[in-house]
């Protein structure tokens, strides 16, 4: 035997190996295994969002305003705050921490008195509810409302605070 005869016979086998793997890729597409089961979807092809990965849990989000109206006739459009705020200079501080929902349209909430709202140029009314749509994009668009919490705005609708008996009681 020479000492080129191991090198080749182990060319040889892993050559023979390399074609036994490769051979379940030439065989071509699989059938399907039972009705109703969908091929796997080809590479460079779109996949579903999925939600993403976090290590901690979520912060809790609590649904403030809840109506069948249309989103639109919510409040006042603020023009100057929507550029503000696609500058990122008048924003929620916690996206969507707070939420108004209409008509399928979720909205995120900061209150005027400062409640997640970030406003380092002192624009916000005391007195207002900001309705954020698109609020971590440049397209972002502000509405405000009057808020009618008598602890804030004094000229709020008392007949429906809890203090003036206005809620039911069962």
């Amino acid at each position: 035997m020479s000492g080129f005869d191991a090198p080749i016979k182990a060319a040889l086998w892993l050559c023979g190996l390399t074609l036994l793997g490769a051979a379940p890729a030439l065989a071509g597409a699989l059938e399907r295994t039972e009705q109703g089961h969908m091929a796997p979807p080809q590479p460079g092809a779109s996949l579903p969002i999925s939600p993403p990965i976090v290590q901690y849990a979520l912060p809790s989000q609590w649904m403030t305003i809840r109506s069948k109206d249309d989103w639109r006739k919510a409040g006042k459009f603020e023009k100057e705050l929507s550029k503000e705020c696609a500058a990122l200079r008048f924003n929620e501080i916690e996206p969507m921490r707070f939420r108004a929902y209409y008509k399928g349209e979720v909205l995120g909430v900061a209150f005027g008195h400062g409640l997640n709202l970030n406003d380092p140029g002192k624009k916000a009314d005391r007195k207002k509810i900001y309705l954020f749509r698109n609020g971590d994009s440049t397209g972002c668009t502000v509405q405000s409302m009057d808020n009618q919490d008598p602890r804030v705005n004094p000229a709020g609708n008392q007949a429906a605070t809890p203090a003036a008996g206005g809620f039911k009681k069962y």
